[in-house]
């Protein structure tokens, strides 16, 4: 957990690394429920019969790209519901490192994101590497609300480091320009010299306010960058409440079916009562 020395620092430079926050065994349980999400794809078009791990994941992972750029944005997505990272966000020991930052009643922001960054799965007229921003522009909560960020490989400095602005917490909601990520701080107001690279092993933790600004590294060799984050405000903040906790998030159904047709009678039978 957060020693005191490292909560002044957090909250002088607005972020943290704290080293083997999580035992490994559980990061890797996490990746690879993440990356079994993918799998059944990759069986159905013969890419891969469930064997591939490591780097010839990754080649594989991009063949599925390149033969149905749709379907790993849909599996992508739906990684981010994966319940062993639901429990890793929800746990006590996550819970009770938040609240070594001061978050006295964590709340969760939003939920999980997953990010999988790889030259190989650069979607064409979309955002690849997330350029600088601040969180809290998406996510309006309360002012101490924090980032918690997971690797799930080793992060070197060449493979798609997170980097952070020190200090930028500090300066407030700054301006943004108009980008398809969204909320792209406007870099006249950054000093590019400034940003720090944040090499990272399994079971480090980056904390950081969502003030600060950060972004994905441009260096990058061969190979996927597994990474995940998980975002918290803090219940009790006077600011939170006087504002009767805000949330930008819409999470609703729709009743139009998203395949046509189905399913049908004979679809529904065959899960009870399969031949």
């Amino acid at each position: 957990m957060s020693k005191p020395n490292v909560l002044s620092n957090y909250r002088e430079h607005g972020y943290a690394v704290l080293k083997a926050a999580i035992e490994p065994s559980v990061i890797v349980a996490v990746r690879d429920e993440i990356q079994s999400i993918f799998r059944p794809l990759l069986a159905h078009y013969q890419i891969d019969n469930g064997g591939a791990v490591g780097p010839a994941f990754d080649v594989a992972l991009g063949e599925l790209f390149r033969r149905d750029m749709d379907g790993y944005l849909a599996a992508a997505k739906a990684t981010q519901l994966c319940p062993r990272l639901h429990n890793l966000g929800s746990g006590e020991l996550m819970v009770d490192l938040v609240k070594s930052f001061g978050i006295e009643r964590p709340i969760i922001a939003v939920r999980p994101v997953v990010h999988i960054v790889s030259d190989a799965l650069q979607v064409p007229g979309g955002y690849h590497r997330t350029p600088p921003h601040q969180d809290w522009r998406s996510v309006q909560g309360s002012l101490d609300a924090l980032v918690v960020w997971l690797p799930l490989v080793e992060v070197s400095q060449q493979f798609g480091a997170l980097e952070v602005l020190p200090g930028s917490h500090r300066r407030g909601l700054l301006k943004t320009r108009p980008d398809p990520f969204g909320n792209v701080v406007d870099e006249s107001q950054l000093e590019e010299d400034q940003f720090i690279p944040v090499a990272v092993e399994l079971g480090d933790a980056v904390v950081f306010s969502m003030f600060t600004v950060h972004r994905t590294g441009i260096e990058q060799r061969p190979g996927i960058r597994w990474a995940v984050s998980l975002r918290y405000n803090n219940a009790v903040a006077s600011d939170f409440v006087e504002h009767r906790y805000p949330n930008p998030f819409v999470y609703r159904s729709q009743d139009a079916l998203l395949v046509e047709g189905y399913p049908t009678q004979r679809d529904i039978q065959q899960v009870f009562d399969p031949e």
